[in-house]
């Protein structure tokens, strides 16, 4: 079942990852201030996101779930769920111009993005609560 979940994401993030950059890039662009706040807050998801990595990749999840808390696993999920329009507004709302000039290839990269997202989610979720969410060292 989990195997249908992580192909079916694919072309679900492909729309709406299209759908969304596609507003973004159409609508966004007159709102000076929100485009700013967007952007401003879009770093700061994408660096927590990094951050989240390097304590992965160090620590393991149940390694980072142990040093930073039951607040590791909230922000895993913060991550999860805002980590591809954050980076659509990075890749589309910089100032000095978009660094992806054609919306749809920030939709491509989005999609493939959110696709390593949903494996990092399976793979924490896991190490975490197990496979069925009763065996695991936090179940």
């Amino acid at each position: 079942m989990e195997l249908f979940g992580i192909v079916l994401s694919i072309p679900v993030a492909f729309v709406m990852s299209m759908a969304y950059c596609a507003v973004l890039a159409h609508a966004i662009r007159w709102v000076e201030g929100l485009r700013r706040w967007l952007y401003a807050v879009s770093l700061v998801v994408l660096a927590g996101f990094l951050c989240e990595v390097v304590l992965l990749a160090t620590l393991g999840a149940i390694g980072s779930r142990a040093v930073v808390g039951p607040a590791f696993y909230l922000a895993h999920v913060v991550f999860f769920l805002l980590g591809t329009p954050a980076l659509a507004n990075v890749l589309l709302l910089r100032k000095r111009g978009p660094v992806v000039r054609r919306w749809y290839l920030a939709g491509v990269l989005c999609t493939a993005f959110a696709f390593c997202l949903v494996l990092l989610q399976y793979g924490v979720s896991e190490a975490l609560y197990g496979v069925d969410g009763t065996n695991g060292p936090y179940s």
